[in-house]
């Protein structure tokens, strides 16, 4: 069974072949899509980091800009002292 790139419960694989990427729908998280480009870095993310990922897309979802697309953006760096 396929499991949640956020939470790593089982999900059912959903838009199989759609799109590149993947579409989940899990208990905890609902139905979300994550883009082919963040699959190849997930494991440099924390859950922290998908679970803001997934507020966001909701957000734009919301106001109808885009789909609840889940795109990471790369991680911040500090600056040096």
């Amino acid at each position: 069974m396929p499991q949640c790139p956020i939470c790593k419960s089982e999900a059912e694989e959903i838009d199989l072949g759609l799109f590149d990427g993947a579409g989940f729908r899990c208990k905890r998280h609902g139905e979300f899509r994550v883009a082919g480009s963040v699959f190849k870095e997930s494991r440099a993310r924390t859950r922290q980091q998908w679970e803001n990922a997934l507020v966001l897309a909701e957000r734009r979802a919301a106001l109808g800009t885009r789909s609840s697309l889940l795109m990471l953006c790369p991680p911040r760096r500090r600056p040096l002292l």
